[in-house]
């Protein structure tokens, strides 16, 4: 296979692909009106990823914003002979104040398990780390990591702001227990390729690219200097803003998501 070399190397990297599959659970993490969503992610043809997503929105006496979300995750196709990898979690609201972050899951074998509690004005605290490398956490900084969320907030916020404002534009300072970055937000104003997506799927109107910046856990390491790290999300007004499709250039090609209904 002409870019099996390539492939191998990139899959093997931990971080990479850590990071990459997190990015993946964060795109369709938010749902609302629905019980269960499925995504399939193709590299070109190749099948590389599934995911299954149960979403329970929470009333309460605070806000309607409080979320429960279930995940579950894996690699499939050429992907899992090269990178087995599995992992389910959940996100829990505890109040208008704070919510938890949790997943366990396998990589290649090894046991990998978060827990994280998250404050809307103070720092998180990491209640249980393990890698499955053995990495310890970062140390939780007070100052800086103050208002950080998790990376599956940022799109809930986004479909929040579309709902309300009608637009996606924001900064958010994520830490995942591993690394902290910072996730930029913005419209695309791109009338011809927002039109070409909504004759296909005629309730895409929404086109906006999440970018991230500022990696400070091995940021000197190939591919994380990279500059282009990004990913497109196109929204759907009549299905309540939840995305629908995903784009993301990586070192061996595009990667495309697409929601897989039953």
């Amino acid at each position: 296979m002409k870019y099996g070399a390539e492939i191998l190397m990139i899959f093997k990297n931990n971080n990479f692909t850590r990071l990459y599959i997190g990015l993946i659970i964060l795109l369709f993490s938010f749902f609302v009106e629905s019980k269960e969503f499925n995504y399939e992610f193709h590299w070109s043809y190749i099948p590389v990823a599934k995911l299954s997503v149960k979403f329970n929105e929470s009333l309460s006496q605070y806000n309607t914003n409080l979320y429960d979300v279930e995940f579950q995750i894996f690699t499939q196709g050429p992907l899992k002979l090269l990178r087995d990898y599995s992992s389910q979690g959940y996100l829990k609201s505890n109040s208008s104040e704070s919510w938890d972050y949790n997943l366990y899951g396998y990589d290649r074998g090894e046991l990998e398990e978060k827990s994280i509690r998250y404050f809307n004005y103070k720092a998180p605290v990491i209640k249980k780390f393990i890698d499955d490398a053995g990495v310890l956490p970062i140390n939780i900084d007070p100052n800086m990591d103050k208002n950080a969320v998790d990376p599956f907030s940022v799109l809930f916020r986004t479909i929040e702001q579309l709902k309300s404002e009608q637009r996606c534009q924001n900064e958010y300072n994520v830490m995942d227990g591993k690394r902290r970055y910072k996730i930029i937000v913005e419209l695309i104003n791109d009338i011809e390729d927002v039109e070409k997506y909504k004759n296909n799927n005629k309730d895409v109107i929404f086109y906006c690219k999440f970018t991230f910046s500022e990696l400070q856990e091995e940021k000197n390491k190939w591919p994380f200097n990279r500059k282009d790290r990004y990913l497109d999300i196109w929204f759907s007004s009549d299905l309540n803003y939840k995305p629908v499709r995903f784009f993301s250039k990586t070192p061996i090609g595009s990667v495309v998501g697409q929601y897989i209904s039953k």
